[in-house]
């Protein structure tokens, strides 16, 4: 049994941290993604574990796991970083989070890896009257042996789940963004551009042929914010000059084979001519996307994506985007763009090869069968079948909940 010392950090002392020696100082914020990205403290990193990972690494996580970018890593490894902070929700004491969650799971890790950098969880602030614990605590972590049952209750009587008392301490970052909501983003629902549908309104654009009406739904508002430099829409959009300065767009992806790029000596353009069909095969094209969309990135720019309706292909570049280089599963993807841009529905063949691909990016350091989409089944202890052929075989759960999102997906528009 290991004893590993935390100590305990109030929103204010936290506060302090982020205005005096916020370069010294390193957050990690242990809740999920659609939370992260709805509202979080400025800087803070988001750490997610995969169920692949969690299950791997059996309680012994490699600190790649928790801070996967590289530089952080290497500053933390060099003793640069004075301070880490963890935080989820809202936990005000380390023995409520679950003993697998991730906040503890990290702790567990930075404690072992990172011992020249102070390690705290940000427990916030005690309402009155609620007793404190004390200031550094006390974490027996990762090796503790699980509690002894109950004795079995006796005939009659029915148990009773403990509800939390309105006094409880709230923490996390739930107490965090209450108290020092200047150091926090704004949680908004992201929303389009909206400008005039007619195309003459701007001297720079093309003629798209579109008016007010009859104006297709998908080719309405205007491109929508999936990430603060990735954007998603139609090529109507893309072919409103005015549309894309406003946004600050530097870069274009056009995931069609006959869409035209109307500004080529004014945008950078990246061309992934694939068909909205069950035969394409447009999984081939993902690395190469990601990486243009980093790349432009790194450089401070702006990536728009579309096809021709910004339904199948542009929105399958997206989601594989979010999978890799955020490591998180299809159907959290998939509702986090659903989420922005209502409309999206890749081919039933894209999803397949998207679900391919979620079980080759979830633990890419883990043993070479994690990327088989076949084992990563098989180690969920579920049996599998094989469905269709396009362009490779899918294997997937038999059970018709593991694809409850596939439901709507399939698109029914003519040219997405």
């Amino acid at each position: 049994m290991v004893n590993l010392r935390v100590c305990a950090l109030e929103c204010e002392a936290l506060r302090g941290l982020l205005q005096e020696r916020a370069a010294q100082c390193l957050v990690l914020d242990c809740r999920s993604f659609f939370s992260f990205n709805a509202a979080h403290i400025r800087g803070s990193c988001n750490v997610r574990l995969s169920t692949i990972v969690r299950r791997r690494a059996k309680g012994a996580l490699a600190l790649e796991h928790v801070v996967p970018n590289e530089e952080l890593r290497s500053r933390l490894r060099q003793g640069l970083v004075h301070t880490v902070v963890l935080l989820d929700e809202r936990s005000a004491d380390l023995e409520l989070p679950k003993r697998d969650s991730t906040l503890l799971l990290a702790l567990g890790t930075l404690c072992r890896e990172a011992r020249g950098a102070r390690i705290c969880f940000l427990k916030g602030e005690w309402p009155p009257g609620v007793p404190r614990g004390r200031g550094r605590l006390l974490l027996l972590l990762l090796l503790l042996p699980r509690r002894r049952p109950r004795a079995p209750l006796a005939p009659g009587r029915a148990a009773l789940t403990p509800r939390p008392s309105p006094s409880a301490p709230a923490g996390g970052y739930e107490a965090f963004s209450a108290a020092c909501s200047e150091l926090c983003t704004k949680p908004a629902a992201p929303t389009g551009l909206s400008l005039p549908l007619s195309a003459s309104s701007a001297p720079g654009s093309a003629d798209s042929g579109c008016s007010s009406c009859g104006t297709p739904l998908y080719d309405q508002g205007g491109p929508v914010e999936i990430l603060p430099f990735l954007y998603l829409g139609s090529a109507y959009h893309a072919s409103r000059k005015d549309m894309l300065d406003a946004l600050g767009i530097t870069a274009l992806i056009n995931v069609s084979a006959n869409c035209p790029n109307h500004f080529e000596g004014h945008y950078q353009y990246k061309s992934i001519p694939v068909e909205d069909n069950h035969k394409a095969d447009i999984s081939s094209w993902f690395n190469e996307a990601i990486d243009f969309i980093d790349s432009v990135k790194n450089d401070g720019g702006r990536v728009f994506v579309h096809c021709q309706a910004g339904i199948s292909r542009s929105a399958t570049i997206c989601l594989a985007y979010l999978m890799r280089t955020n490591r998180v599963k299809l159907d959290e993807a998939f509702e986090f763009v659903k989420q922005r841009r209502s409309i999206i529905s890749p081919n039933f063949s894209f999803m397949g090869q998207l679900l391919q691909f979620e079980s080759q990016v979830l633990a890419p350091n883990c043993s070479a069968e994690a990327g088989s989409p076949a084992m990563s089944v098989l180690d969920r202890g579920a049996s599998t079948t094989t469905v269709f052929n396009f362009p490779v075989s899918i294997p997937v759960h038999t059970s018709s909940s593991a694809l409850s999102y596939l439901q709507s997906p399939i698109t029914t528009s003519p040219s997405c």
